[in-house]
Order: C-alpha cells, then sequence, then structure tokens
C-alpha cells in the first residue's frame, strides 16, 4: 500500500506540474510570436507606406508596439520591392536591402503573388504586401528568417528550463512523497490492526455462541430464536472472514501461488449453491470450459467465487436467473456471472464495490440474509491481488451482471 500510495502521489503531483509547466511554455511562446509578429507586420506597414524610400519614413506616429520603430531599425530589416505593370509584368527589381535575393529570383517571388491575387500574405519565409500604384503594383517583400530565428531560440530555451525545473520538481516530489503520505500511512495501518485484532478477537466468542445455541436446540428443540442466532452468527463469521481478507490484502502480503485448476474448484462449490437455488425457484444456467488452469492461491480464489455466488443468491428476484460461465477469452480468463435483481438497483454500479455500503438500506436491513457490503470490496481485492479485474454493470433494467478477468 505504501508504494501504491506514493506512486499515486508521484503522478498525481507531476501531472500538475506538468500541466502548469506546458501552461507556461505555451503561454510565453505564443505571446512571443504574437509579438513578433505584429512587429514585422509594422515594418511591412512602414515599408509600404513610404513606398520603400527611408526619407519618406514616418516614426512619429503613435506606437503599438512595445519596440517603437526608428531609421536604425528599418535600415537594418532585409527586404526587397517588384513593380509591376497593369498587366503583370516586371517593370523593376530592388533588391538592395538583401543580398540572399537576386533579381530573377524576386521576378519568380512577385509572379507568384500576382497570381494569387492576394494583397497580403506569406511566401517561402517572406511576408509580402500588394500597394497600388494607379495600374501599376509595387509589391513588397519582407525576410521573416530572423523573426522565426528568435522565436525558436525562446522556443528551445523555455522548452529546456521547463524540462529542467520538471526533472528537479521530480526529484523533490519522490524524496518528500514519503513525510506527505506518512500521516495517511499511519492511519491506514492503526484501522488495519484495529480490523485484524477485532476479527480474530470475535472469532471465540462467536464459536462460543454458535456452539451454544447448537446445544440449547438439542436439548430444547429448534425455534425461531434459535434459528436467527444462528444466521447472525453465520453472518458475522462471513464479515469477519471479509475484513481479515481486505486486511490481509491492503498490507500487500504476497500469497503463496500455485497451478490451480479452476475450472475443477468452480464444479466442487457449484452444486450447493444450484440445490439452494432450486429451493428458492431460481433457475441456474452454467457454463464451465474445462481445465482452466492459472496461477494464483487456491483458497482465495473459493473465497472470490463463494463471494460471488453468495451475493447473486441473495439478490436474485424469486423464481429469477442465475448465469454463470467461466472460459478463455484470448490471452485472459473470464468469469461472468449475471442474475435478475429488483429493478431499483443502485444506478451506480461501481459504488457497490464500496466498503459497507449497501444500496436501499431499509429493504436489506429485513433479510436476514443480507450482507454487510463488504464481500464484493473483497471480491474485487482479490481479482485485483492477482492482477485481475472485477466489474459491474446493468444489461437491462432487472439483471446485473459481474466480469472477472485474470
Amino acid at each position: 500500500m505504501t508504494k501504491i500510495l506514493k506512486r499515486r502521489f508521484i503522478i498525481f503531483t507531476m501531472t500538475a506540474v506538468t500541466c502548469l509547466l506546458l501552461f507556461i511554455v505555451l503561454a510565453i511562446n505564443g505571446l512571443n510570436w504574437m509579438m513578433l509578429d505584429r512587429q514585422s507586420d509594422m515594418v511591412l506597414e512602414t515599408l509600404v507606406d513610404a513606398d520603400g524610400i527611408f526619407q519618406k519614413m514616418d516614426f512619429n506616429r503613435p506606437p503599438h508596439f512595445i519596440r517603437p520603430l526608428n531609421m536604425d531599425r528599418m535600415r537594418s530589416s532585409r527586404f526587397f520591392i517588384v513593380s509591376s505593370d497593369a498587366v503583370g509584368n516586371i517593370m523593376d527589381v530592388n533588391v538592395e536591402q538583401i543580398s540572399s535575393i537576386d533579381s530573377k529570383t524576386a521576378q519568380n517571388y512577385a509572379l507568384k503573388v500576382l497570381k494569387t491575387d492576394k494583397e497580403y500574405g506569406r511566401v517561402d519565409g517572406y511576408k509580402y504586401a500588394v500597394k497600388k500604384m494607379g495600374a501599376d503594383k509595387l509589391i513588397f517583400f519582407m525576410d521573416t528568417s530572423e523573426q522565426s530565428g528568435s522565436f525558436y531560440m525562446v522556443l528551445f530555451m523555455s522548452t529546456a528550463i521547463a524540462a529542467l525545473c520538471w526533472i528537479i520538481l521530480l526529484i523533490i516530489v519522490i524524496v518528500l512523497s514519503g513525510k506527505v503520505i506518512r500521516p495517511v500511512l499511519v492511519g491506514m495501518e492503526k484501522q488495519k490492526q484495529f480490523i485484524t485484532n477485532a476479527g480474530h478477537e470475535m472469532k471465540t466468542p462467536l464459536a462460543i455462541i454458535q456452539s451454544n445455541n447448537d446445544t440449547m436446540a438439542l436439548i430444547y428443540g429448534e425455534n425461531k430464536y434459535n434459528a436467527h442466532i444462528r444466521n447472525q452468527t453465520k453472518r458475522l463469521n462471513v464479515l469477519m472472514s471479509n475484513l481479515l481478507t481486505l486486511a490481509k490484502l491492503d498490507e500487500e502480503i504476497l500469497l503463496p501461488r500455485e497451478n490451480v485448476n479452476i475450472s475443477h474448484i468452480t464444479k466442487e462449490l457449484l452444486p450447493v449453491y444450484v440445490e439452494e437455488a432450486q429451493g428458492k425457484n431460481i433457475h441456474f444456467q452454467i457454463q464451465i470450459e474445462e481445465d482452466i488452469v492459472i496461477q494464483m492461491n487456491k483458497e482465495s480464489y473459493r473465497q472470490f467465487l463463494t463471494i460471488i455466488l453468495d451475493n447473486a443468491l441473495k439478490y436474485t428476484t424469486d423464481n429469477g436467473t442465475i448465469q454463470l460461465s467461466l472460459g478463455r477469452n484470448g490471452k485472459h480468463i473470464q468469469m461472468i456471472e449475471e442474475n435478475t435483481c429488483d429493478t431499483s438497483h443502485e444506478s451506480d454500479p461501481e459504488r457497490l464495490f464500496e466498503r459497507f455500503y449497501r444500496g436501499d438500506m431499509a429493504r436489506t436491513q429485513e433479510k436476514e440474509t443480507s450482507g454487510y457490503g463488504i464481500g464484493l470490496s473483497a471480491a474485487r481485492a482479490i481479482c485485483e491481488n492477482f492482477n485481475g479485474t472485477l466489474k459491474a454493470e446493468y444489461p437491462s433494467s432487472d439483471s446485473i451482471r459481474f466480469t472477472a478477468r485474470f
């Protein structure tokens, strides 16, 4: 249980940390990209307004950006200009502000833009804007490689810092996880110790009560009071057995495993339940595949199957049906128990596995055979202890199905 709690605490904490760091990285880089993109738009707008002539540029406009433009920044920008006539013929090319583009390449870019018939856009890492000069057009291209380089540098640095912080926080969480969950473990340990001690202490008084009750029945004859005492002592014995099972499994005690022919054990246990079902006018349908062998604890499997069948007999409606199947399903062994039940059942079947939970308390307490809401918890704990699962579902409004996979 200590390892499970530590693992869950670490996973939960690091998931929260990961989400936070991811949000910070995305927020920083998203904002950075918006600022860089806005900055390049301002440079391009200034170029278009001044027709690409530095002397005509106006830097007295209200700043829209944290870094206002000036002549030095404009002269350091890399751009080229292509002019064309009304029919799309190239008239002039200006590549003085960029060394990586020649006149022929600039013309090719201009022809691509003219075919799109758009006034703004991007082409091969260049932002462009088209300005109409009467019937002619001026096409401005600005290199945004510096913007992309700056963006990717910030992205790399922020990601690296976030990854480093994640690793450091992981180490801190692992180191401190033991101290954080220690109060929880102490409380759980006291609870388990109490259950174990109480279970063992109650075994002897229950055995004496049951023995004395049987003796009184022999001497004075059987009556309804003897029957009530016998039923309640049986219920308490089952409760103690399930509580001790849960306490043992919570302590992560590895139970001895062996090759168990669960088909054989299932067939051994069934006759008693089939006979009891017949006495209650319950139809029992059985389908068991032969010679299914798995690695687990034999007594644990017996207890698991007993809980499932006891539960089915307790809550199957009169003249109802119990269906039990056991077989191979791919790489898994699957057991399915389905029985008819009261239509006013619990809407969420997962609640049935909560310890001490019982749906419709007033109704179940009227039955002497009703349990304490601990059996299914113990059954699921047994399954999980042997790397299995136990789930419940309602295939119809008047039936419930338990599926165990090993």
